[in-house]
């Protein structure tokens, strides 16, 4: 069974399942909350917090083939791998690879800090040479959670943006953009024939190819507490 963490408490577990449903009717998959997370993830602070949390609840997971961390942050993605026997995989690191196999990518999303974070992750992930734009929408993860009226035209055009700056293929830098997901990357398409990655979607479809055949390394950095 494949295993979708929310970190956060505002997270509307009904229409994620629903989503990967649509895409993989017959998988065997559930999505697991935890109390008193907090609500989004959009600083180092609450980053930490979540972190702290899963890390408390390792036991919800002992009946998992492979772990997503449904969070473009990637909280406590390290020290996952670390304290469990699965693959785990985290958004935001997967959609970059996913991206970068594609070519030159850009990275929307929401927060003031989306910049610097984001060139941070992609350092970190060994991406950075294949950022080339980052684009934020002014919009927070709640908006972007409950689908604000204008969001799919603020997305769209940030989209067009990254396009004219030559990147290849766009990455939705939250898994909350997913309730706009399916009608953005169509138009894109169709107008613009570049791809662009919704990561939850990105990081499950990898999750099932590769959580049944390989598992994390336990020496060298994730060696075994």
């Amino acid at each position: 069974m494949i295993s979708v963490i929310e970190p956060v408490s505002y997270a509307p577990i009904e229409e994620v399942e629903k989503y990967l449903y649509s895409y993989f009717p017959g998988d065997e998959l559930e999505v697991i909350t935890i109390e008193d997370t907090p609500n989004t993830i959009e600083n180092f602070t609450q980053k930490t917090l979540a972190s702290a949390k899963l890390l408390q609840n390792l036991d919800l997971f002992k009946l998992s083939s492979a772990l997503i961390v449904n969070c473009f942050a990637d909280p406590c993605l390290f020290e996952l791998r670390e304290n469990l026997n699965i693959p785990v995989f985290g958004a935001g690191e997967t959609s970059m690879h996913i991206a970068s196999l594609l070519g030159e990518f850009a990275v929307i999303g929401p927060g003031d800090n989306l910049v610097s974070w984001t060139r941070l992750q992609a350092r970190e992930y060994g991406v950075f040479n294949k950022l080339i734009s980052i684009k934020e929408i002014k919009y927070s993860v709640k908006d972007i959670i409950d689908g604000e009226s204008q969001l799919y035209n603020a997305t769209k055009q940030a989209c067009i943006e990254c396009i004219a700056e030559y990147a290849d293929v766009v990455v939705l830098g939250c898994t909350g953009f997913s309730s706009i997901s399916d009608k953005l990357k169509k138009e894109i398409w169709n107008e613009y024939k570049v791809p662009v990655l919704e990561p939850l979607l990105t990081t499950y479809s990898v999750a099932r190819s590769l959580g049944l055949v390989m598992n994390h390394g336990r020496k060298g950095l994730f060696s075994a507490i």
